[in-house]
C-alpha cells in the first residue's frame, strides 16, 4: 500500500485527495493543510469563490478545455444527485456592454465561448430581450456551488471514502511534506496542491510566475433569479459584473481581478460600483415580490480573497528533481470548475508512477 500526503485543503487538494482514492482504494491518503474549511483568511483562497462553472479557456487553449470539462459534468450530477454538495442548477447569461461590443468592432464570434457546443441548452440571447446599454449576450445551463456547503461536504467525503484529514503548521520546507503523514512514516507520495503558499516552500522550484490575482465579492441576503456577468465597463478595465446566486438564498456578487494587489481591505468605493451595476442589471435584487428580497441591498459581509494565479496556468506534473512529489496548483480563478481536471491530470501521473517497478530508494 503507497501512503500519499496530499499538501494543500482547498477545494484542489480535497478534490484531488477524493479522486485519487476512488481510482485506487488501497491508497493511504493524509489530506494535510495549515488551513482547513472553516478557516477564514486571505491566504486560503476556497472559502472565498463564488463559485460555479464557466470555462476560461480561449478556443485555442484545448488544455485548459480539458481540465475545465470533467467538472461541468461532474457538478451537474452532483445537482442532480446529492442535495448535501449544495451545488445547484441556475442559468447562466453572459453580457457584453454597447462599449465593449463597440471595442470588439462588431465581431461578436470573440463572445462566443469554446464550450457552446459542450454545455447544455446554449443560445444567444435575442437582441430584444437584452437592457439597455448590452450590445450582446449568450447564455446556457449552469451551476452554482455553494462554498460553505460544498467544501465541508468534500471533507465529509474524504473521510467516509478512509481519507485522513489533519492540520499542520505552515509549511517553508518541500522535504519536510512527508512526514505529515497520519501514519507517522515517511510518506511515497506527496501531492502539491498549496496554492498561493507554493512560491514560498523552499524546494518548489519553478521558473514560472506566481502571483496573487486580488478578488473582491459582497454576500448580500437578497435573492437574484440568475447567474450574471456583464463585461465591458469603460475606465474600469479590471472591473465586472457577475453574480451568482446561492442555493440556500442570497448572493455572491462581484468583482474585480487586480494582479499584485495585496491589500486585505475593503475598497468602499468598489463596493458601491458593484452594487450599483447589480441593481441595474438584476433588478429583482430589491423587489420584495421576487423572494421576499429586501428593497435594498442588505451586506451580509464583504469578502476580500486573493486567487492563486500562475504564469501559462496550472502546474501539474511530476517534480524533475524529486521523484516522490507531484505538483497541483497555480489554478487561478478556475480552481473549482477545474478541480475535477486537475485531479484526472494527477491520478494519470499516480497510475505511471505506480506502474513502474518498485525501486529500493523513493
Amino acid at each position: 500500500m503507497s501512503s500519499v500526503v496530499v499538501l494543500g485543503a482547498g477545494v484542489v487538494g480535497l478534490t484531488t485527495a477524493l479522486e485519487l482514492k476512488r481510482w485506487n482504494p488501497d491508497l493511504d491518503i493524509t489530506v494535510a493543510g495549515h488551513h482547513l474549511p472553516g478557516d477564514i483568511d486571505p491566504s486560503y483562497t476556497s472559502p472565498y469563490a463564488g463559485a460555479n462553472w464557466h470555462s476560461f479557456a480561449t478556443h485555442e487553449d484545448k488544455e485548459l478545455q480539458e481540465i475545465d470539462k470533467p467538472g461541468y459534468k461532474k457538478f451537474l450530477q452532483l445537482a442532480d444527485s446529492d442535495p448535501r454538495s449544495g451545488v445547484w442548477k441556475v442559468d447562466n447569461v453572459s453580457m457584453y456592454t454597447d462599449y465593449e461590443v463597440s471595442n470588439g468592432k462588431g465581431n461578436m464570434k470573440k463572445f462566443i465561448p469554446w464550450f457552446k457546443d459542450f454545455v447544455d441548452d446554449f443560445e444567444i440571447v435575442d437582441k430584444s430581450k437584452l437592457p439597455q446599454g448590452i450590445g450582446f449576450a449568450h447564455k446556457f445551463k449552469g451551476v452554482v456551488v455553494s462554498v460553505p456547503t460544498y467544501l465541508p461536504y468534500l471533507v465529509q467525503q474524504n473521510k467516509e471514502i478512509g481519507n485522513t484529514i489533519s492540520r499542520i503548521p505552515n509549511l517553508f520546507n518541500i522535504d519536510d511534506a512527508r512526514k505529515f503523514h497520519s501514519s507517522g512514516k515517511r510518506a511515497d507520495y506527496v501531492i502539491n496542491a498549496t496554492g498561493l503558499h507554493a512560491n514560498k516552500i523552499v524546494g518548489v522550484n519553478d521558473k514560472k510566475l506566481n502571483f496573487p490575482v486580488r478578488g473582491q465579492v459582497l454576500l448580500v441576503k437578497n435573492n437574484a433569479k440568475i447567474q450574471l456577468s456583464v463585461e465591458g465597463f469603460p475606465g474600469v478595465p479590471n472591473e465586472m459584473l457577475y453574480m451568482m446566486p446561492r442555493k440556500e438564498g442570497g448572493t455572491i456578487i462581484g468583482g474585480c481581478f487586480f494582479p499584485g494587489n495585496t491589500s486585505i481591505h475593503e475598497d468602499k468605493e468598489l463596493t458601491e460600483r458593484i452594487i450599483k451595476r447589480a441593481v441595474k442589471f438584476a433588478p429583482e435584487l430589491i423587489d420584495p415580490s421576487y423572494k421576499n428580497n429586501p428593497s435594498k441591498i442588505e451586506i451580509v459581509k464583504v469578502n476580500v480573497g486573493f486567487r492563486p494565479f500562475r504564469e501559462d496556468g496550472a502546474r501539474v506534473e511530476l517534480d524533475k528533481e524529486r521523484s516522490w512529489l507531484i505538483h497541483n496548483y497555480g489554478a487561478g480563478a478556475g480552481g473549482y470548475q477545474g478541480s475535477f481536471g486537475l485531479a484526472k491530470k494527477v491520478v494519470e501521473i499516480m497510475k505511471q508512477e505506480l506502474s513502474k517497478k518498485p525501486k529500493s530508494k523513493l
